[in-house]
């Protein structure tokens, strides 16, 4: 009972918010069964691509799906393709994978990269002898690992830059940037 309880008032939100998107659909004069269609694959889209995202408050929710729906009929007036692919796009923003503070590997809103601490550790001990043994050591054993150090920490490059050099994708880069990072980490106890 008391799990009816409360599903119960998210069932009634969730049938309402569906009726006045539907409704929004067939108030700008569009085909019922493309309004259907718009919105089940807005559904079943958001649905694959992971966990959808949800707002603390029911009329922040309201108010965000009906506009992103909104959007999307006003495109079906243009073409059914594009609003399918709006769907699909808009479905995917919906979701946690889609946060864009992770969706550049540079840091927009002024904290510190996640190499910093190495970064600057290479940067004002260039001459310690425990950092020449550690690069010597990296160079012997992976001569990749160690230009994506040299070309990030002591070059001060780019990703698009040791890419281009390398050429090697970002999230091999990263992957090889955070094996070196540990490594360094530990061997000169940063």
């Amino acid at each position: 009972m008391n799990r009816i309880g409360r599903l119960l008032p998210s069932l009634i939100f969730n049938l309402a918010e569906t009726a006045i998107i539907f409704l929004s659909g067939v108030a700008l004069k569009l085909d019922m069964k493309y309004i259907v269609i718009l919105m089940l694959t807005f559904m079943i889209s958001r649905g694959l691509f992971g966990k959808a995202l949800h707002f603390k408050t029911w009329y922040r929710c309201l108010i965000w799906s009906t506009l992103i729906m909104l959007s999307i009929f006003v495109l079906l007036k243009v073409d059914l393709v594009i609003s399918i692919l709006f769907a699909i796009f808009s479905a995917f923003i919906m979701t946690g994978k889609s946060n864009i503070k992770d969706m550049y590997l540079w840091n927009t809103d002024g904290t510190p990269s996640k190499y910093a601490d190495v970064a600057e550790y290479v940067k004002y001990n260039r001459f310690d002898d425990k950092l020449i043994e550690f690069e010597k050591k990296l160079e012997q054993l992976d001569g990749i690992e160690y230009l994506v150090y040299k070309y990030r920490f002591k070059d001060e490059k780019t990703f698009s830059e040791i890419s281009e050099l390398l050429d090697m994708d970002n999230p091999r880069i990263v992957e090889k940037l955070d094996k070196v990072a540990f490594a360094i980490r530990i061997y000169c106890k940063i």
